[in-house]
């Protein structure tokens, strides 16, 4: 009889006992795993994307892109048109290369201001700040956001159209 009663007892309870104690043991390892992700991953508050563009005020225009993408490509001589017809507003390209060399030797023959590079270590925050998902972050590229004052306050999906572009931004300013 006490032989049962160790077992009925005994036995559950040492195996709540170690299941406590492995969950305490997977929590841990989680927080450390979380927190290893967080500094690979960076910032956005320490980034030179919210130091340039973020944390001053007016309007910046993000266009994500990728060297592969022809539309991506068929579009940059319109944005190079509207950015020198509008000084004051920022205009930034967000790479979603996965080849860094790639990437620095199309911007090597093609001038356009890019941030990819410079902010390596922030892009899923960026990413995240500009509401991507899907496919490396995105579901479908190029794309075009608007940010004013530091809040995205439009996004385009597709090539953009020189004309609705520049009165959409005009109305902004």
């Amino acid at each position: 009889m006490i032989k049962k009663v160790i077992l009925i007892i005994i036995i559950p309870a040492a195996a709540i006992f170690l299941g406590f104690k492995f969950i305490k043991i997977s929590t841990a390892d989680n927080s450390i795993l979380i927190q290893h992700k967080s500094k690979s991953s960076g910032s956005i508050e320490n980034s030179p994307f919210q130091k340039e563009y973020l944390s001053k005020d007016g309007l910046v225009v993000v266009n994500v892109w990728a060297t592969w993408c022809k539309p991506c490509i068929q579009e940059i001589p319109t944005f190079k048109k509207i950015s020198k017809e509008n000084p004051n507003i920022k205009f930034a390209f967000l790479s979603i290369d996965e080849d860094p060399e790639k990437l620095k030797t199309f911007l090597a023959k093609n001038t356009i201001n890019d941030i990819t590079l410079q902010n390596t270590e922030y892009i899923e925050a960026i990413k995240t700040f500009l509401g991507g998902n899907g496919l490396l972050g995105y579901r479908a590229i190029p794309l075009t956001f608007i940010i004013k004052n530091g809040k995205v306050i439009d996004k385009n999906v597709g090539s953009i159209d020189y004309t609705e572009l520049s009165t959409q931004l005009k109305a902004l300013q």
